[in-house]
């Protein structure tokens, strides 16, 4: 495992909650508390065209007009 476990403390009832972080192969990041079930995670996804277009306007960037292939 690359990652490291911690406790924090629940957002949503203040008891202690379990969390963990890792980094590789990319940042990320969990969290659960076992007294009211708040939980948290790290979800990959692919945005479309159009909603990287949309970023990149407002970055002042010029639009792609495909994406880059992933490698991975």
């Amino acid at each position: 495992m690359s990652g490291s476990g911690y406790n924090s403390v629940c957002p949503q009832c203040g008891a202690k909650m379990a969390c963990y972080y890792d980094w590789k192969p990319h940042d990320t990041i969990s969290g659960q508390c076992l007294e009211c079930g708040f939980s948290y995670h790290t979800r990959e996804a692919q945005m479309s065209l159009r909603k990287v277009n949309r970023l990149r306007t407002e970055a002042n960037l010029p639009p792609l007009t495909k994406l880059r292939s992933q490698t991975n």
